[in-house]
């Protein structure tokens, strides 16, 4: 059966943990190659949030199959609409909870709530990993039991997103403006396109992105 054994000996293993941990202890990079939550920064309305730690989103985009005769699969996936949601994991301390902080809308003022600002970055290089400027807390849940922490779940949604890339245009569209080409009507699918690009477009700056 040692035929089949295909470890590697106790020395070999050895060697291999002695190289890794000194290839760890005089590596020359500043900061680690991949984020982790512990350098992972959340401020909610500019401010950083001591008791947030954890967030998770969603970015969702609804399609409608376009279906032919006698063919199995969709001629085409046209999109909807993008929905962006999420979930953050938070601590219930005394004063200082999404209540207190004007996060979710009470029964008096939720007619009028503003708009939250969610902004997640890499504390190590500052990188922007996701941001919004207009979020709103849909669902609050708390869990509290004996022997425990108090832990809030807060679930949210979001009209538009940024995350390490900045909005652009898909390959092979050239402008957002909405003139039609030569040659084309104002019907056509090439000015609808750019029409709907350039109404995006505003969105976004009135959106602060």
């Amino acid at each position: 059966m040692s035929g089949f054994n295909n470890r590697p000996g106790v020395g070999q293993r050895l060697t291999d943990n002695v190289a890794s941990n000194a290839a760890g202890i005089f590596s020359t990079k500043q900061s680690a190659k991949y984020a982790s939550g512990a350098r992972t920064t959340m401020k909610i309305n500019g401010k950083i949030t001591g008791f947030a730690f954890g967030i998770s989103w969603r970015i969702n985009t609804a399609v409608t199959e376009i279906n032919t005769i006698d063919d199995y699969f969709p001629a085409e996936l046209a999109p909807q609409r993008i929905s962006v949601e999420g979930t953050i994991s938070a601590l219930h301390i005394p004063g200082q909870s999404a209540g207190t902080e004007l996060w979710q809308p009470d029964a008096l003022n939720f007619l009028f709530q503003q708009y939250i600002t969610i902004e997640v970055r890499d504390s190590a290089t500052d990188q922007l990993l996701f941001y919004t400027s207009k979020a709103m807390i849909t669902s609050r849940s708390e869990d509290i039991r004996v022997d425990s922490l108090a832990n809030v779940t807060l679930q949210w949604r979001a009209i538009g997103f940024q995350d390490e890339r900045k909005p652009e245009l898909a390959d092979g569209a050239k402008s957002t403006s909405a003139t039609p080409a030569s040659g084309s009507g104002p019907t056509s699918p090439q000015s609808r396109l750019q029409e709907v690009a350039g109404q995006v477009a505003n969105k976004l700056r009135n959106f602060g992105f």
